[in-house]
């Protein structure tokens, strides 16, 4: 639904995509596995979509959040027709307090980021979107199509599997 009186002009389009270009390009690091011309190429081919994007725009978010949203699932969809993998280079990743997950001292998250990066894209991409990102799996499963249930299935195999992983089972 795009609000009637809201309307972004194709300038302030281009000065605000200027201003995220850090976060998309941050995006398409996380995306492809942390390759430098493929995440510019993807910042690069957001931009026609997400102009093309701007008449859904409706001013209800930051068009920084609206931006956000539109390259995860760009950049999903990418990966999807392109069957290609979602990241391993995971810099910065914080764990979330959450039952069951152990404190990891730096070796440990090394280790940590290889194992989730052997995942299969059904438990990274959720475990990357829910722990990384801070998306919630009604978000995630609208980014991804897949259902919330599954999702949590998913969160929950692939932490069992990281746990047997990491010798903490």
């Amino acid at each position: 639904m795009v609000a009637d009186d809201y309307s972004l002009s194709k300038e302030d389009f281009d000065r605000e995509f200027e201003r995220a270009l850090d976060m998309i390009y941050s995006i398409g690091m996380k995306l492809y596995r942390g390759n430098e011309d493929d995440a510019a190429d993807f910042a690069q081919s957001l931009y026609p979509f997400a102009l093309k994007q701007l008449s859904k725009f409706a001013g209800r978010s930051a068009f920084s959040t609206w931006l956000y949203r539109i390259a995860w699932n760009f950049g999903l969809e990418d990966l999807r027709r392109k069957k290609r993998l979602v990241t391993d280079s995971m810099e910065g990743i914080e764990i979330a307090a959450e039952e069951n997950i152990p404190e990891f001292d730096d070796q440990e998250i090394e280790t940590l980021r290889r194992h989730i990066g052997e995942l299969s894209d059904g438990y990274r991409i959720p475990l990357i979107l829910l722990f990384y990102e801070n998306m919630s799996y009604a978000d995630i499963s609208a980014a991804t199509g897949v259902k919330e249930g599954t999702l949590k299935a998913n969160v929950h195999r692939a932490k069992g599997l990281l746990r047997q992983k990491l010798g903490k089972a």
